[in-house]
């Protein structure tokens, strides 16, 4: 359970990096559409906060919070070395977003 918040503190770190112009478009060679940016944000805040259920799950309440907000600081530095020197490792989540976001199937519909 402690993989699993780690695995989701970074997917919402990811996210929440990615719904940035500057860091998308080094990801993926494009910015994100504010549709797509919000979409980010917003999975990117839910990831978090998903988190927290197996940490609490596992360790209680007192032990768990703890446990996420520990699992939030390996989880923005992996995030700040995968921006830093590997940032098109990055694209499948913008991949993933594009095709899940409302606003942007909207768009490729119009287009």
């Amino acid at each position: 359970m402690i993989t699993l918040t780690l695995l989701l503190c970074l997917l919402g770190m990811v996210c929440l990096c990615l719904a940035m112009p500057k860091h998308s478009e080094a990801a993926a060679g494009h910015k994100p559409s504010a549709g797509q940016g919000r979409a980010l944000q917003l999975i990117g805040w839910a990831l978090l906060l998903l988190a927290l259920w197996p940490a609490v799950r596992t360790a209680g309440p007192s032990v768990g919070l703890a446990l996420w907000a520990a699992a939030l600081t390996p989880a923005a530095v992996l995030s700040l070395l995968l921006l830093s020197y590997r940032p098109r490792w990055l694209s499948p989540v913008l991949s993933l977003v594009r095709a899940i976001s409302p606003s942007t199937r909207a768009s490729r519909q119009r287009g």
